[in-house]
């Protein structure tokens, strides 16, 4: 009788499912399709083996039933290559989703270097909370081919300026948030713990003007003011009040 070791744990994917969701979003809503210069099937054929039975189809292969349902029959969308889980792009391994990435951005695929330079800044836009971006390591005739990279995560996309009214509470609270997360990435945390209970308002600066040149400062200026504990306060600045005042304009943050 032999006995086998514990089953290998599955490695969780590092890229969200919300991170998926905003890419595929971003995919869809591109001027030029997903297999760029090619046709799908070359395009999936450098990444997948479509000469295997199909799992779900009476076709004899993967590529058989793509052609059906795409050139045939035309009855699926331009975008359900993310949706079929036989190509494992919406809950599949890491590595699945990078190949497929790096393929649309290649030489052979995109339809000029400044296409794929400018599809790369927005899909590191949105990888890059996860910890993961493309970078050219190697070229083909002068164009670069991108490979996935491991990057420090970045703090929450938050658009920025952000405007507020008000009455912003929820969004004041989320340039808290926001903060807390950058300071968590840097490992700063002193400043970090700071945050944790602090309150952002908005107050009228009141006539009292902060004759700064260029700093923008009015009447209708507003002052952000960040109250932090009192005996959080001397860890970061000794002798400090227990207000910081910041200000910045009342448009945005």
């Amino acid at each position: 009788m032999t006995s086998s070791g514990p089953a290998p744990v599955p490695v969780q994917p590092s890229i969200t499912a919300v991170t998926r969701h905003d890419i595929f979003g971003y995919l869809r809503g591109m001027s030029s399709p997903w297999w760029g210069k090619l046709d799908e099937v070359t395009f999936l054929e450098g990444l997948y083996d479509l000469d295997r039975p199909p799992s779900d189809s009476m076709m004899p292969t993967v590529r058989a039933d793509i052609q059906q349902h795409r050139l045939n029959n035309y009855d699926l969308p331009d975008d359900w290559i993310f949706e079929d889980s036989r190509l494992e792009l919406c809950e599949g391994p890491d590595e699945v989703l990078f190949a497929f990435l790096a393929r649309t951005v290649h030489p052979e695929v995109a339809a000029g270097v400044d296409e794929a330079m400018k599809q790369v800044e927005e899909l590191n836009r949105l990888l890059a909370p996860d910890g993961w971006g493309l970078r050219s390591y190697e070229f083909l005739s002068g164009r670069p081919i991108y490979t996935p990279v491991r990057v420090p995560p970045t703090g929450p996309l938050i658009p920025l300026p952000l405007p507020l009214n008000d009455d912003d509470t929820g969004k004041l609270d989320l340039i808290l948030g926001q903060t807390y997360s950058l300071l968590d990435c840097a490992g700063e945390e002193t400043a970090r713990d700071l945050l944790r209970t602090a309150v952002l308002t908005l107050r009228r600066d009141g006539g009292f003007f902060h004759p700064t040149p260029g700093d923008r400062w009015t009447e209708a200026t507003y002052e952000a003011v960040l109250t932090v504990e009192r005996e959080l306060l001397p860890t970061c600045t000794p002798g400090t009040n227990p207000v910081t005042e910041l200000w910045c304009p009342r448009s945005s943050l």
